[in-house]
């Protein structure tokens, strides 16, 4: 590797070591059961039969933007339970609509705490749903994450109509 060049993050021992760990994993079991038990029933009904979907991402920023008024208001101590739910929610419907995988961000200087995401083979950015959160509860448009999830899913067809390509091609 070139003198000054990082290696992609996904080729460091930190990140590797991430994935598998114990705590990530059972944030991961412990969303999922969530969302038919919990997510749909209790926190947000309004979800109930569009799990997954485009249209449930757009319900679900219509709920964020009425109950929060920022990032920070979501995944405070008293919403941080329905907050990693909403996290859950928004990644796992991008995670299935474009051939990705659930991955853990590393700890580091400017986030002291692991980021869950969403790894899609056919780019080397991550899908991150507390950014995208964010960038709704800033914009307070109503559309920002539908708007990200329909670019995601143009530029996924177009990678499967080239071929699957290896994302560093």
């Amino acid at each position: 590797m070139a003198a000054g060049k990082q290696a992609p993050i996904r080729d460091t021992p930190e990140y590797q070591a991430i994935q598998h760990d114990e705590r990530f994993q059972s944030w991961l079991r412990m969303q999922e059961a969530a969302m038919d038990i919990e997510f749909t029933h209790y926190d947000v009904p309004e979800l109930n039969g569009h799990l997954y979907t485009r249209e449930g991402l757009a319900i679900a920023e219509h709920q964020l933007l009425q109950r929060y008024t920022n990032l920070r208001d979501l995944l405070s101590a008293d919403n941080l339970k329905i907050g990693m739910r909403f996290v859950y929610f928004i990644g796992e419907t991008f995670r299935r609509a474009v051939d990705g995988t659930w991955g853990a961000l590393p700890p580091n200087s400017e986030r002291p705490t692991p980021r869950s995401v969403i790894d899609s083979p056919m780019w080397t950015a991550f899908h991150d749903p507390q950014h995208m959160i964010s960038l709704a509860l800033s914009r307070r448009t109503a559309k920002e994450i539908t708007t990200i999830y329909d670019r995601a899913i143009k530029r996924h067809q177009k990678w499967i109509d080239a071929g699957r390509p290896a994302r560093d091609t």
